[in-house]
């Protein structure tokens, strides 16, 4: 027996049909203006960038270091050896220092690490330049001044807050003169990462190393810091490796 469709089958199916191809119609004419209005937007902000300048905000003028004229160019601090800021102001004399010097400052600044300890500390190379003939100051190349960053992050947010202030005494280091001091193919003073430095206040050694270790211990993994204890209360402090020695 054959079974026919009625007209109301086939008036229902077309009734269908209809609606599918509205809804699909109104889709695209929706799909459509929103790449229309997109467009429109990526237009209008293309011509802004061409009309409008970009905002350009200009390093700060060099600016000598107030220093007294009979400033030692070298001093002793806690029996270390440190180039001082007399001895700076000649190295930044010579040559484009003073301007590279400059933009380091505000790029420290512009991180909100600028002021965590004098800058010009950390370009000291180490405090036996004297013996090994190397200058006692050198500017990083740019690209590694992101690296000091976190470093200096953990020494304001860490380090100063456990112990006190802290001296930088070797920060970057040329690999000429890592290489005549002693220092290892991979130290993290190549990459302007790497502090060694000494606390401010008077501790003994058996008081530093608990303070140092529990901040290593609380701290180190999660900000990647590589902690280094040398003889007396010299330390080192990195944030590229975790580790400690």
């Amino acid at each position: 027996m054959d079974i026919k469709e009625s007209p109301d089958h086939e008036f229902i199916d077309i009734h269908i049909e209809r609606r599918r191809v509205i809804w699909i119609t109104a889709l695209v004419l929706l799909c459509t203006l929103v790449l229309v209005v997109l467009t429109v937007e990526k237009v209008r902000e293309l011509a802004e960038r061409a009309v409008r300048p970009v905002e350009y905000i200009p390093v700060p003028k060099p600016e000598r270091i107030p220093i007294a004229p009979d400033a030692p160019l070298v001093f002793k601090i806690k029996g270390y050896s440190a180039a001082s800021v007399g001895s700076f102001e000649k190295f930044l004399d010579e040559g484009n220092n003073r301007q590279k010097f400059e933009k380091l400052k505000f790029f420290l600044d512009t991180k909100g690490v600028g002021d965590v300890v004098p800058p010009f500390e950390l370009l000291r190379q180490g405090s036996d330049w004297q013996e090994i003939g190397e200058p006692p100051f050198a500017i990083p190349p740019e690209r590694d001044w992101k690296t000091m960053v976190d470093t200096l992050r953990v020494i304001k947010n860490f380090v100063i807050p456990e112990i006190g202030p802290v001296v930088v005494l070797s920060g970057w280091r040329t690999p000429k003169y890592n290489a005549k001091a002693g220092g290892a193919r991979s130290s993290k003073h190549l990459h302007f990462c790497g502090l060694d430095m000494i606390p401010e206040a008077d501790y003994t050694r058996s008081e530093l190393l608990p303070k140092l270790r529990k901040i290593h211990q609380r701290h180190g993994r999660k900000w990647n810091i590589g902690l280094g204890i040398y003889s007396g209360i010299r330390f080192h402090i990195d944030t590229c490796g975790f580790r400690r020695w």
